[in-house]
């Protein structure tokens, strides 16, 4: 028998190592797909030089396409595209965007090891060093110089990484501290400090939507945020500015996540404070010209922070427990605009700001930022080992079948709602929609445990459906101990005063987080979010779920229709001792109405990951 369950669990392992090399496979597919369309591609090419930013995006995303995959197709392209162009940057050489292209010949030079390769571009970075005038200036209004500082923020994507790249060729520190002290020139002059995110230029500072937000575009974000990982992949640890690129890109990461939230399918808009609004400037750059809400992703702005969050994590920097599954999630929806030939759409054309476009957008840069997310994404994949977890259950110890009045007579119900059974079900509503409301079952659960239960949405316009868990008074009092405040269901009565819980929300849909992306594990008292999970029941479900929770001392996991949505493990040091037995209840905003029966709770015996 125990030879058998070895051979069984060894073809588990075997068929969840193969379905990971299948994915790796799928992507490496896929960048093969994105890449050949866009190697055919000449619409642009006579409309834009093949060395300038726009196709030099594109290449700095194939170059780490290729240093994933080792496809020698991709190299051999980008060689071929130096040695036409004799390794020369574009003309203007103190304009940004005309030496991003060095950061291909540098990684070219790195292999190759010919000096005509960097010739040129040393010369013109030392050509920036050595000017003595005029001084630095990162105004964008009125500065006669305003292309040749770092004066808008796509410029700190093509220029501090290239000379950052010449000091880790040369050794040369020099094209260090030049990078870091421009860096900081202008992001202290275009970062808004409170949203933790940068204005495209000076001309947005004091421009709003009609709704009263500032005006934040996305692919600008985007150039900065991978600017950052691009940054912090080459400055040396113990340098005294690299916890200053640490702070701004963990800064921004934290932005970028809420903003997520707020998104129905994982990705982000044009206009990252006000979506689906396309704000811009007019040709004459003095009228902001606003449209109606079109709500529509970008994929180019996306395809940097997905490329970004899958960075952080692979190194260390992002918590991967809050930063995975939002990751995966925006990868998931970025590939699924790739067509049939290999066209990613829904990016906006060249622009600085936010800007209309379609589905039907496509730009090589775009195509560029999407081969960066597809690499790192690689990257993850090969270094993530996903559990699957065999869970046993114990001694039955609380059944309910939920199916009539009797069987919650003595749960307690906090706000306004009515429990109403038919058909076997508990239906719980709050009548005309007045009052967010919260069930406590009367038993106290050990500090391990797993609890099922069937739940099935009544209303699908809106709703939201959360459990609270080894919850207790901040003294260990009992929850509906008369020395707690008195509470009617509203959230923070829950997560901010006296209580101390954990709590999965694991249904969300309302006006301002329609179909929210992912399920929430947060720890009280505090609102402390610890894990974005997969998304929990989808918005729109008319299915019976099965919900199955498992509390294995500071272990949590939720599977839904068993799919593992959360897996944390409290360690009971940073966010206080690890929560131990207590109370359980169901909570539903105003404008829910679920059903649930066929509530059960066991002890839990043991949790294996194979």
């Amino acid at each position: 028998m125990k030879k058998n369950l070895i051979v069984i669990l060894s073809l588990i392992f075997a068929q969840y190592v193969f379905s990971q090399n299948e994915e790796i496979t799928e992507v490496k597919n896929l960048i093969e797909k994105v890449s050949s369309w866009q190697n055919k591609q000449t619409d642009h090419i006579k409309k834009y030089t093949l060395t300038n930013w726009h196709f030099s995006a594109y290449y700095i995303g194939l170059m780490r396409a290729y240093k994933t995959t080792g496809n020698k197709k991709y190299y051999n392209h980008l060689y071929d595209v130096g040695k036409t162009h004799n390794w020369e940057t574009p003309y203007d050489m103190y304009h940004a965007d005309k030496i991003a292209i060095g950061q291909l010949y540098l990684d070219l030079f790195d292999k190759e090891k010919k000096p005509e390769i960097i010739k040129n571009l040393k010369w013109v970075l030392d050509a920036h060093i050595y000017r003595t005038s005029p001084e630095p200036d990162v105004r964008y209004l009125n500065n006669p110089y305003n292309k040749e500082w770092w004066t808008w923020c796509d410029a700190l994507f093509m220029a501090p990484p290239t000379f950052a790249k010449m000091y880790k060729i040369t050794g040369e520190k020099k094209y260090l501290d030049y990078a870091i002290k421009h860096w900081f020139i202008t992001t202290d002059y275009l970062w808004d400090s409170k949203e933790n995110l940068i204005y495209r230029d000076d001309r947005y500072f004091n421009l709003k939507t009609s709704s009263e937000k500032k005006i934040f575009w996305s692919r600008g974000n985007g150039w900065v945020y991978a600017g950052l990982v691009h940054m912090l992949e080459i400055i040396p640890e113990g340098h005294p500015k690299r916890p200053d690129f640490i702070r701004q890109f963990k800064g921004m990461s934290k932005k970028l996540l809420d903003i997520q939230e707020r998104s129905s399918d994982g990705l982000w808009r044009s206009n990252l404070l006000d979506p689906g609004i396309f704000a811009y400037l007019n040709k004459n750059e003095d009228k902001l010209i606003e449209t109606e809400k079109i709500d529509i992703p970008e994929n180019s702005g996306s395809s940097f922070f997905c490329y970004g969050f899958a960075w952080g994590i692979n190194n260390g920097i992002l918590d991967k427990d809050l930063f995975m599954n939002p990751m995966i999630s925006a990868w998931k929806m970025l590939k699924s605009h790739v067509n049939s030939e290999g066209r990613l759409g829904f990016i906006q054309p060249v622009g600085k700001d936010p800007k209309p476009y379609d589905k039907n957008s496509w730009q090589e840069f775009g195509t560029g930022a999407f081969l960066l997310a597809a690499s790192e994404y690689i990257n993850f994949l090969n270094k993530e080992k996903k559990n699957i977890s065999k869970i046993q259950k114990g001694k039955l110890i609380y059944k309910n079948d939920l199916n009539s009045k009797e069987s919650i007579h003595n749960w307690s119900m906090e706000g306004s709602a009515k429990t109403v059974f038919k058909n076997g079900w508990m239906e719980m509503f709050s009548p005309n929609e007045s009052s967010h409301h919260v069930l406590w079952c009367p038993e106290k659960f050990p500090t391990s445990f797993i609890a099922e239960w069937e739940i099935q949405n009544l209303n699908l316009d809106a709703g939201l459906c959360i459990v609270f868990f080894a919850a207790n008074g901040t003294n260990g009092e009992d929850i509906l101990d008369n020395s707690l405040k008195k509470r009617n269901g509203v959230f923070n009565q829950y997560t901010k005063s006296d209580l101390n819980n954990y709590h999965i929300s694991y249904y969300a849909n309302n006006p301002k987080k329609p179909d929210r992306p992912f399920t929430h594990l947060r720890k009280n008292k505090g609102f402390k979010t610890v894990q974005f999970g997969q998304k929990g029941i989808p918005a729109k479900s008319k299915n019976i779920h099965k919900i199955q929770l498992v509390k294995s001392n500071g272990r949590i996991i939720m599977n839904i229709d068993g799919n593992k949505l959360i897996d944390w493990i409290d360690n009971g040091k940073e966010l206080g001792p690890i929560l131990g037995s207590g109370k359980l209840a169901f909570r539903q905003m105003q404008w829910t109405h679920f059903r649930y029966k066929n509530f059960k709770v066991w002890d839990l015996i043991s949790i294996k990951d194979l």
